[in-house]
């Protein structure tokens, strides 16, 4: 059988065997682009509606949060600034109070941290000093407050 195919192979001319072997290649590419790109293809797009799915869920999440319970005004300014840093997903990485100074350093999304540093403001929180720094993908906030009159 492959003596026979050799020789039919032979008696072929030049140019049919060229334009058998470029053939060939052109439908290797085509399966190749069908066997490997388009699944390829298919898995980004999978991905990709899962990873929008995932975003929308984690808003509806967030949406979801219960809000935070009013304030009680004979709570200490400390315990008012902790819990409000927690109930806005920050994490406290130090916490220190002196004399009605509170040097505070947190992390978290940087939407998060500012608008979190707008409503201790808002609150009567008045900034002795405030660094603020990127890290990774977080937002690390260093800050001194005096305690509000």
């Amino acid at each position: 059988m492959k003596a026979r195919l050799r020789e039919s192979w032979q008696q072929l001319s030049r140019r049919d065997r060229q334009l058998c072997g470029a053939l060939a290649a052109f439908l290797l590419v085509v399966f190749c682009g069908y066997g490997l790109w388009l699944p390829a293809q298919q898995r980004l797009e999978t991905a990709h509606a899962l990873f929008l799915k995932n975003v929308a869920l984690a808003d509806e999440a967030q949406r979801a949060r219960p809000a935070s319970a009013a304030q009680d005004p004979d709570q200490p300014f400390a315990s008012r600034l902790s819990e409000s840093a927690a109930d806005s997903g920050l994490s406290v990485e130090q916490f220190e109070l002196e004399a009605g100074v509170v040097r505070i350093t947190l992390s978290g999304d940087a939407v998060a941290v500012l608008g979190w540093l707008d409503r201790i403001e808002r609150q009567g929180a008045r900034f002795e000093s405030l660094s603020l720094e990127k890290r990774d993908t977080s937002l690390q906030a260093r800050l001194q407050i005096n305690h509000p009159t």
